[in-house]
C-alpha cells in the first residue's frame, strides 16, 4: 500500500553473522512485490551516483537493498520509505525461536480448507 502512494524507498536485510546468502530470500521476495506496485523513482539514479557506487546496495527487482550480517541479529526486513519532511519505516524482527514460523503455519493451516488453487506467502492466505 505505501508503494503505491511513495515513490521513493530502500530495503535493509537484517541476519545473524553466520548467514551466507545476502540478500535473504524474504528480502528478495520483498523486492519482487514492491517492483510489481512501481519502481521507486530515486531523485539521483543509483548509476549516478558519485563515489563508490556500491556504497548504494545492490539493486534487487528495482529496490536498493542493503544487507547487514551481524552477531545479534536473528532475521528481519525493513522498508523505509521516503517523501520531503517524512519519512514511513516498516520493519519486522523475528527472535530466535521458531515460534513467528509456527503462528504463521498455523494461521495457514486454520485457513487451507476454504482455499482454492496455490498460495504463495501468508498474505495471500489472510483476510486483508
Amino acid at each position: 500500500m505505501a508503494a503505491r502512494l511513495i515513490p521513493q524507498w530502500e530495503i535493509v536485510d537484517y541476519a545473524h553473522d553466520a548467514k551466507p546468502d545476502a540478500p535473504s530470500g524474504t528480502t528478495r521476495e520483498l523486492a519482487a512485490r514492491l517492483a510489481r506496485v512501481r519502481e521507486p523513482a530515486p531523485t539521483i539514479p543509483v548509476n549516478d551516483t558519485s563515489g563508490d557506487r556500491a556504497a548504494r546496495g545492490a539493486t534487487v527487482s528495482g529496490s536498493q537493498v542493503h544487507s547487514v550480517r551481524l552477531p545479534g541479529y536473528v532475521i528481519g526486513a525493513e522498508v523505509i520509505f521516503g517523501m520531503p519532511d517524512q519519512r514511513l519505516s516498516i520493519r519486522h524482527d523475528s527472535g530466535g525461536s521458531a515460534r513467528p514460523y509456527v503462528d504463521g503455519a498455523l494461521l495457514a493451516i486454520r485457513k487451507v480448507s476454504t482455499l482454492v488453487g496455490v498460495h504463495r506467502g501468508l498474505d495471500t492466505v489472510l483476510d486483508l
